[in-house]
């Protein structure tokens, strides 16, 4: 398989007429059935894939067949939803921004809490609090004073996508709940993938800076 399995194997699904074993996929990509399985269970962890049980051709257990999962009504859905927050974007992203310091709140209460008189480095606190927080970070590049965190599996994905806003206020609420010391001093931009994958990227300026 080139490029990344998932996406190869989320394609394949969602072409299929009708459910796919780890073994029609191994066939049809030419891998081995336990690579195949371990692409598919990976696809159901992240929600993008279902498991339906299959009448088996033998006796013995039923076969476990995998569908995706209709995303796009979900999106449409929540889009709607988040649409309602507000009548503008500033509503919208304040409303984001309560939402992002209660969820910071809940998830980062076991962590130990940050001095606030030490100003730690932005790109490192951040990328820790947004470990803490559910997303994979896969690259962090600083450069000039400003900071570029890209993360994969978000949890923010759909709302990054369709309301920046709302996602750049939770994350700045996030920033500031994990370190006192850099909340006001950072402007936050939220960038989705341009080909809509499961990717984006924040990108963290002095405030004065930011555009």
């Amino acid at each position: 398989m080139s490029g990344d399995p998932r996406t190869t194997v989320l394609g394949v699904l969602r072409v299929a007429d009708t459910p796919v074993t780890a073994a029609e996929m191994a066939q049809q990509l030419g891998v081995h059935v336990t690579t195949a399985r371990f692409h598919l269970r990976n696809l159901v962890d992240d929600g993008r894939a279902a498991t339906v049980r299959l009448r088996s051709e033998s006796v013995g257990r039923p076969r476990t067949g995998y569908v995706a999962v209709n995303e796009l009504a979900v999106d449409d859905l929540l889009s709607i939803l988040l649409g309602h927050l507000g009548d503008s974007a500033t509503e919208r992203e304040q409303t984001g921004a309560l939402a992002g310091r209660q969820w910071a709140a809940q998830v980062l209460a076991g962590s130990p809490p940050a001095d606030p008189a030490t100003v730690p480095d932005p790109a490192t606190v951040t990328a820790d609090a947004l470990r803490l927080l559910g997303f994979k970070v896969s690259n962090v590049l600083s450069a000039f004073g400003t900071h570029e965190i890209t993360m994969c599996s978000c949890p923010l994905r759909q709302v990054g996508t369709s309301h920046p806003e709302i996602a750049r206020g939770a994350v700045e609420y996030a920033l500031e709940s994990s370190s006192p010391a850099l909340a006001g001093q950072y402007g936050v931009d939220v960038v989705p993938a341009a080909d809509g994958d499961c990717e984006i990227t924040l990108k963290l300026a002095r405030a004065t800076t930011l555009h």
